[in-house]
C-alpha cells in the first residue's frame, strides 16, 4: 500500500457522513431501506474494500484510481442529494 491510502479514503468518509446526515436529518431517518442509508452502506462498503484489497495485496494495479473515482463520485452525489435534490 501506499502513502496515499489515508487520503484515497477522505472522499469515502466525507460521503457517508454527507449521507448519514441527510439520512437523520432531512428524511428524519424514517427506513433503513432509504436512499440515503443505503449510499452510506455502499459508502463505507467500498472504502473497507479498498483497505482489505490492499493489506491482502490484491488489489489491481490500477485499483487505486479505480477506487478514488467511486469515492469522488459518490462524494459529488451525497452533496447533489444534500443541496439539491
Amino acid at each position: 500500500m501506499t502513502n496515499t491510502t489515508s487520503l484515497l479514503l477522505i472522499p469515502f468518509l466525507v460521503a457517508f457522513l454527507l449521507f448519514i446526515f441527510r439520512f437523520y436529518n432531512r428524511e428524519s431517518a424514517a427506513s433503513i431501506a432509504n436512499f440515503s442509508f443505503l449510499m452510506a452502506i455502499f459508502s463505507v462498503s467500498m472504502a473497507a474494500a479498498y483497505l482489505v484489497l490492499g493489506v491482502i495485496d490484491l488489489l489491481p494495479p490500477y485499483g487505486t484510481i479505480g477506487f478514488t473515482c467511486i469515492g469522488l463520485i459518490l462524494l459529488g452525489t451525497a452533496i447533489l442529494r444534500l443541496f439539491i435534490i
